[in-house]
């Protein structure tokens, strides 16, 4: 038997492909009860998406400050963190920062994107990505974070994730979602939190 409430007896739209006799009806009342659900999770991926490019912009400047300190270039007083010490371990040291930025911006970018397509193979990266972002950043990154997670592993997470529920989105194309208002409350917190993070990143440098 389903555990999807929605799904009609003898059948689960979460892990059954949908026969040319299924009901339509059916499948958009499944739709319309996912599809704030849904809506917020590709709003999410949005988000995320534009995290990431942010973190691989500010990762590319990093290394590109350690590559200039590793070459030989000598940092100011106080240009970039260990700048009192020799110029070639400053500059591995902010190279590994770059890297590590850019890797996390990557991971965001790559996860966005499934939010953004609902594709079941970055999901489980889409939450390791959540939950680093609850550790990174304190308060406003705990509680969008804390959302997002929720969003993911909840039952209709799992549903929306699902192979069934990508037919139910093929065969009702007709149903469309506004974008949530906690989506843009989110979106400007999160624009916020990227903003003081790439002034850190550049003002750290200095």
């Amino acid at each position: 038997m389903s555990d999807n409430p929605y799904a009609p007896s003898g059948s689960s739209y979460s892990d059954a492909p949908l026969d040319s006799n299924f009901d339509l009806s059916q499948a958009e009342l499944i739709r319309k009860s996912h599809l704030n659900h849904e809506a917020n999770i590709q709003g999410f991926g949005c988000l995320y998406m534009l995290g990431g490019i942010m973190g691989i912009l500010v990762g590319i400047f990093y290394i590109g400050i350690g590559v200039f300190f590793m070459a030989g270039g000598e940092p100011p007083q106080g240009t970039a963190p260990g700048a009192n010490v020799n110029p070639m371990v400053s500059g591995i040291f902010t190279t590994l920062i770059g890297v590590v930025v850019l890797a996390i911006g990557l991971a965001q970018l790559f996860a966005g994107r499934s939010m953004q397509t609902l594709n079941p193979s970055g999901k489980i990266l889409a939450i390791i990505v959540a939950a680093i972002g609850m550790l990174l950043i304190p308060v406003c990154g705990t509680v969008i974070s804390g959302y997002l997670l929720y969003l993911l592993v909840s039952a209709k997470g799992e549903m929306i994730f699902s192979s069934g529920y990508k037919e139910i989105i093929d065969a009702t194309p007709h149903i469309r979602y506004r974008t949530s208002i906690i989506v843009w409350i989110f979106l400007f917190l999160l624009i916020g939190v990227i903003l003081l993070a790439v002034l850190a990143a550049i003002f750290g440098a200095r």
